[in-house]
């Protein structure tokens, strides 16, 4: 059962934002990351005081009262840079330091850049990886909402799903409409409550009502339940935050014009009659890091901009001949008034060997205007997970629809997958990225799609 935070606090205008994730209680040790909004519009004021020696002396205050069995972190953004979206920083890692030298830090943070919260719920999500067992809740300070173009309000929707137990409750500090409706946004999808304060003295309550239920005791465990299979270990994980692909990326004939990094996704822009196999295809992304021994599986989750209803998404592990395995999904016009979205499982071999092949219609749409079709999967789908899964000598391909919320006709929303695939002897050297396609003969005029890629990552058992 869930415990409220307190009483809401009066509505307001503009400013001040506090979001709260607060873990399902039960974890024997509690651990709070705060995180300090240090974007340049927090020199603003409110009253006689600015708003960032208002939050600065509310977070120190918060961070010096918190009993002995509370674990602080901090983070920071927009404090660095002017422009830069990717200015997000873990200032202090849970047991790095003291309450009071955490405080210390705070007091001498200066305020310049932008406030990409989107992207700093994002890393407050891995900064509690290896603590997913323990009582966690992140303290989140801004000014406002997000200026970077990311989505907060999914990032919170999507912490929640991703088995770390929190729940996002939201103190908006003097803000006006069209903040409070993100921030309100942002506590529904976290499962959570919103709270509204309309000057200093009614933040520092809230911070207060909220500090209080993080320092509750723990009730009673439950009873014992089944043991659950352990969750995978993450062995690499990318989400493109910053202005430019991380150096453990290598890119295969570049086309620089069209592939770019920012507001936390890779965006890669493909014209019909692309490759989508090495070596032949532009932008085709290597990643560096050995490939590991034994099982794994590698994840990307991606929104595809159909275009020309022919546009190929490719993850998997191969060589630069193009020898491997390969998970993919891809547009394929059947005829002139229907589109499928299929999923491929497949094995290329050299000279010598076959090549295998299983594929399987997941989604489509019949219309004879195209446009309309494109339109109807960006209304039902709102990205899609993509997986190559490596157990012992079998390799599946596997993919999961995300439903966009209000859809008319949306996915299931459960993974599906295609027969198993054997190789005998690993199948390539390096994990791929490929995005190309072809338009169909049914399809009356070509043109360029794109994909963008929020986050790759590679698990292992």
């Amino acid at each position: 059962m869930r415990t409220r935070v307190g009483k809401i606090i009066a509505a307001a205008a503009t400013g001040f934002v506090a979001v709260v994730f607060i873990a399902t209680p039960g974890a024997a040790k509690t651990n709070l990351l705060y995180i300090l909004d240090a974007s340049n519009s927090m020199w603003g004021h409110v009253g006689k005081q600015t708003k960032i020696d208002t939050a600065k002396s509310v977070l120190q205050g918060s961070v010096s009262s918190l009993p002995k069995g509370v674990t602080p972190a901090l983070m920071v953004y927009g404090h660095r840079q002017k422009n830069d979206c990717g200015d997000v920083q873990l200032v202090a890692p849970f047991g790095s330091t003291s309450p009071k030298a955490i405080a210390g830090l705070v007091k001498n943070i200066t305020p310049r850049g932008k406030t990409p919260i989107a992207a700093a719920l994002k890393q407050a999500g891995r900064a509690f990886e290896d603590r997913l067992e323990e009582n966690n809740s992140v303290l989140l300070i801004s000014d406002g909402i997000e200026t970077c173009g990311g989505d907060p309000c999914a990032v919170a929707a999507e912490l929640t799903k991703r088995g770390i137990n929190l729940r996002v409750n939201v103190v908006g500090f003097d803000v006006d409409a069209k903040a409070r409706a993100q921030l309100q946004c942002i506590a529904r999808a976290g499962k959570g409550q919103y709270f509204d304060a309309r000057n200093a003295n009614d933040f520092k309550v809230a911070i207060a009502e909220v500090q209080k239920q993080v320092e509750k005791p723990a009730p009673p465990p439950p009873p014992l339940a089944p043991k659950k299979p352990e969750a995978p270990k993450l062995y690499f994980a990318d989400d493109f935050d910053g202005t430019s692909l991380a150096p453990h990326w290598q890119v295969i004939n570049p086309d620089e014009d069209n592939y770019l990094v920012e507001n936390g996704a890779l965006t890669i822009v493909a014209p019909d009659g692309t490759p989508l196999a090495q070596p032949d295809g532009p932008n085709i992304l290597r990643l560096e890091k050995p490939v590991p021994k034994g099982d794994w599986q590698i994840t990307a989750r991606v929104v595809l901009e159909p275009r020309y209803m022919g546009e190929a998404f490719r993850i998997g592990i191969g060589r630069e001949d193009g020898r491997g395995i390969y998970s993919s999904v891809y547009f394929n016009t059947t005829n002139y008034a229907r589109t499928e979205l299929t999923l491929v499982g497949e094995k290329i071999s050299g000279a010598k060997g076959k090549n295998a092949r299983f594929d399987r219609m997941i989604y489509y749409v019949d219309s004879r205007n195209l446009q309309g079709r494109s339109a109807f999967f960006a209304r039902n789908i709102a990205a899609i997970q993509l997986r190559l899964t490596k157990k012992g000598r079998k390799y599946v391909a596997s993919v999961r629809l995300e439903p966009r919320p209000g859809a008319k006709a949306p996915p299931n929303g459960k993974w599906i997958e295609v027969q198993k695939l054997s190789s005998l002897k690993t199948p390539g050297d390096a994990f791929y990225i490929s995005f190309g396609g072809s338009a169909s003969d049914y399809l009356p005029d070509h043109g360029e799609g794109a994909v963008q890629i929020d986050w790759v990552k590679i698990e292992r058992p």
